[in-house]
């Protein structure tokens, strides 16, 4: 795993990047000179050249992301791949043209365009084929040996086999226990002592030795790990290593001391004020962009249903001051007769224009204005109501801590987990959210900003 933009990527995911990257670049001198090598006109300056083929580069990467094919946790079939990377095309194509339209000094001939653009889209296909072929080998396994037994080293391996086909295998676990020597936990077993953690590690060609066990102090053999880690082995804490693989914090019995010393949490004074300046630009212009679609949608809705077209509602933000969220009304006026409910997959309540907004996010269109005034943020942990704040900081340690930032118009915990419709999904949109809250950058805004129009653009997550 490497670390860019304050997120965690995988290994196929980084090397894609990387020769994708480099495939996109060298199209472009590639065509130039194919295409003056046939006698068709004179060849631009250097930096010209240069400056188009960073513009293909950095276009065919960001058409290739939103189209998710830097998300190696889904497991597209290969009709899948296909489809996406036609779309990645398609996208990347009218991009570019937007981009020469505004901005003529990166124009490319036509010649040259056709020639790298067919030459990138051929070369990256190919790429991708053998890329799926080498993930099924053991090339880019992470090889992994777990310290520790008890619930929370379960639950890492359950992470760790849930990411097989990136490449990551358990090879099994170590307890000093001798009861449960050769015990079958959930599907790797305990296979050593903690004290023959450098034989069994060089044995299996393990890489990472995670210690995950709870309560670690007089039960693991320090100078088995340390040998461990002057071998060139790496020796990583568990909740840490969590973090890095799912990019979320655990909490199952996680103490506060792991998040008081451990990295982040700290942002400083010029991340927050661009942090802000980018809310006020991006909901500013969006507001002006947006505002014909507005209308429309708010004749939609006046037209489906009666009632009123916006939806108002009293939110819990930053610091626990309430605030009030708006947004077109998605669901009957009688939505909530018998009390306030989470929403549910094929909520009955939401009305025919409704799930056609919800689905494409229009019907968060209003909350621009929210952003624009500083109640909430771009991106953010998504704002709650009272009640279910209430409620959720009674069962769920840690859930005030979502308050010490803006609540987001999109977010980590939207991006990376379904729509919250229970006490268990909260506490999964929770271990994302803290991640986002330790990790918070405008690099990572970013990132999530460009996976959520992903999001929308493949309809997925609305309820």
């Amino acid at each position: 795993m490497i670390r860019l933009f304050s997120r965690y990527w995988s290994l196929p995911s980084t090397l894609s990047l990387i020769v994708e990257g480099f495939l996109l670049y060298m199209t472009v001198p590639f065509a130039t000179f194919l295409r003056l090598g046939m006698g068709q006109g004179s060849p631009p300056s250097l930096h010209i050249q240069v400056l188009e083929a960073v513009v293909f580069m950095v276009v065919g990467l960001l058409s290739l992301y939103i189209n998710g094919l830097y998300d190696f946790a889904d497991r597209l079939t290969s009709r899948q791949m296909f489809i996406r990377l036609l779309r990645s095309a398609f996208l990347g194509a009218v991009a570019l043209a937007a981009t020469y339209f505004f901005w003529p000094k990166v124009l490319t001939g036509r010649g040259v365009f056709v020639i790298a653009f067919l030459t990138s889209a051929v070369l990256i296909t190919l790429w991708r084929l053998l890329l799926r072929r080498l993930l099924k080998t053991e090339r880019f396994a992470e090889r992994v040996l777990i310290v520790g037994t008890d619930e929370r080293a379960i639950d890492l391996a359950r992470e760790i086999l849930h990411r097989k086909h990136l490449g990551y295998r358990v090879v099994g676990f170590l307890d000093d226990d001798p009861k449960l020597q050769g015990v079958s936990l959930i599907n790797p077993r305990v296979i050593g002592t903690t004290g023959q953690c450098l034989d069994l590690a060089l044995q299996h060609g393990v890489s990472r030795v995670v210690v995950a066990g709870g309560d670690r102090r007089g039960r693991v053999s320090l100078d088995a790990l340390l040998a461990c880690k002057t071998s060139g082995i790496r020796v990583q804490e568990g909740s840490s290593y969590y973090e890095q693989l799912t990019g979320k914090i655990m909490l199952e019995g996680l103490r506060k001391s792991w998040l008081i010393f451990s990295d982040g949490f700290y942002v400083s004074r010029g991340t927050l004020f661009a942090k802000r300046l980018l809310d006020l630009l991006a909901a500013g212009i969006g507001l002006l962009l947006a505002l014909p679609f507005m209308v429309l949608v708010a004749l939609a809705v006046r037209l489906d249903s009666p009632g009123p077209v916006f939806f108002r509602q009293h939110r819990v933000g930053r610091g626990g001051r309430e605030f009030t969220l708006w947004k077109f009304r998605s669901m009957r006026t009688d939505a909530e007769k018998n009390g306030a409910v989470w929403a549910v997959q094929g909520d009955p309540r939401v009305t025919r224009v409704g799930r056609f907004i919800r689905t494409t996010r229009l019907d968060e269109l209003p909350q621009l204005w929210n952003v624009l005034v500083g109640d909430m943020s771009l991106v953010g942990p998504r704002p709650e109501r009272r009640l279910f704040v209430g409620q959720l900081t009674e069962r769920i340690p840690l859930y005030e801590q979502r308050l010490v930032v803006r609540p987001g118009l999109t977010g980590w915990a939207q991006i990376k987990a379904p729509y919250a419709s229970s006490f268990e999904e909260s506490l999964e949109k929770l271990k994302f959210d803290l991640y986002y809250i330790k990790n918070l950058s405008l690099f990572l805004d970013i990132s999530i900003l460009l996976s959520t129009a992903r999001i929308v653009l493949l309809g997925r997550g609305a309820r």
